[in-house]
């Protein structure tokens, strides 16, 4: 007599050339499981060789994909894991809470950021606070006015934004500077893998006119402390008229403002090449650039990936020993004025285009943190096949 057997499927993890640590993974589920997975909420997902559970979750805007965590692989191993129906983790993960003005964002049961997106006195959505291992705070404090010992104002935490778009100055915060403003989120939600954040927004000038329109996508995952990591897709979408992003070295497409104790040369700048602060690192190419230094009392540091699907990747760095770092594409007349190259680039009337950066937020220096293979976590991924 056939006995009834629970739904699920098996899948194998191949890790490649490099060390994997605390990666996020997703993968499809087979279109006859997807009924299964989606009337339960969720999965469980376990290895079977320790028959240890992993945190996973089912995709709550697409209840076709599977998204997990593997804690760690060697080079060149492989992982079996088996994926069956269950009701979602009710504890842990990753918890967003919306309010009228920011929503936080909390894992594993500890505070990590607010994404502060309205306020009357808002140019434009951040991040704030970063906090680390230990609870130490990454980034400098947020103020809107200027004062002593106290510069940039439009420097705020972890941010979006370019100095020279369509002629506005959507960077700084001086009069007449142009502004991003929140249209609506398409989601904001938790799980146990991963929090997500979908956004519309515009950019418009300081007469309050669109010059594009934004959709961003911000995904937090389930990482302990000492390996905190943050995804953003920044969809800029034209209208009936092209957008032309100037040559400016006043910008930046993911930007971040450390803690002032992280400061160079207290702190380090480190780039992929190995670069080693502004002296080194500041208009050049690179595929990540990582700033580390004590907060808190702790060593710690953040870094930003560029992924190699944006355009004009790698990107310049338009970072300072001063405490900014942040990835501008757009500067090459400022970054590498002997060229003549310039760095206007064009949007066409109707037409979209999508940057992606990773932010990890690590213990220890660059080099502890292998920042290398964490780069690779990013852009080539362990392997995952469906058994």
């Amino acid at each position: 007599m056939a006995q009834n057997r629970t739904p699920g499927f098996e899948l194998v993890v191949s890790a490649g050339p490099h060390e994997r640590r605390h990666t996020a993974l997703s993968v499809e589920i087979p279109e006859a499981l997807v009924g299964e997975f989606a009337s339960a909420g969720g999965a469980a997902l376990t290895s079977a060789s320790t028959k240890r559970a992993l945190a996973c979750q089912v995709d709550g805007a697409d209840p076709g994909r599977l998204w997990f965590i593997v804690p760690a692989m060697q080079r060149g191993k492989r992982m079996r894991l088996t994926a069956r129906p269950s009701a979602p983790a009710r504890k842990g993960g990753v918890r967003l809470t919306k309010t009228n003005d920011r929503v936080r964002i909390s894992v594993g049961g500890a505070p990590f950021t607010a994404y502060h997106y309205a306020g009357d006195a808002l140019a434009r959505q951040y991040l704030y606070p970063i906090l680390g291992h230990g609870g130490a705070r990454l980034t400098r404090e947020c103020r809107f006015e200027d004062g002593p010992g106290f510069d940039h104002k439009h420097h705020k935490s972890i941010w979006v934004a370019h100095g020279l778009v369509n002629g506005a100055d959507n960077w700084a915060e001086e009069p007449g500077h142009a502004e991003t403003r929140h249209v609506r989120f398409e989601e904001v939600s938790g799980g146990a893998v991963l929090g997500r954040i979908v956004e519309d927004n515009e950019w418009r000038n300081a007469a309050g006119q669109k010059l594009l329109g934004e959709h961003r996508v911000i995904r937090v995952y389930n990482q302990p402390a000492s390996a905190r990591c943050v995804d953003f897709e920044i969809t800029f979408r034209a209208g009936h008229d092209s957008v032309l992003f100037g040559d400016t070295k006043e910008g930046g497409l993911l930007s971040v403002r450390v803690n002032p104790s992280m400061d160079a040369p207290k702190g380090t700048i480190t780039n992929s090449f190995g670069g080693i602060n502004e002296e080194e690192a500041w208009g050049k190419r690179a595929h990540w650039c990582d700033y580390s230094g004590k907060a808190d009392g702790r060593l710690v540091g953040i870094a930003v990936f560029d992924h190699p699907k944006n355009p004009m990747h790698p990107t310049h760095w338009h970072v300072r020993n001063y405490g900014l770092m942040t990835a501008n594409p757009f500067g090459l007349s400022y970054f590498d004025p002997e060229s003549g190259a310039r760095g206007d680039w064009l949007l066409p009337a109707s037409g979209e285009a999508t940057f992606r950066y990773r932010l990890f937020i690590h213990r220890g220096s660059a080099e502890a943190a292998d920042l290398s293979d964490r780069y690779s976590d990013y852009v080539s991924p362990p392997i995952v096949d469906i058994g």
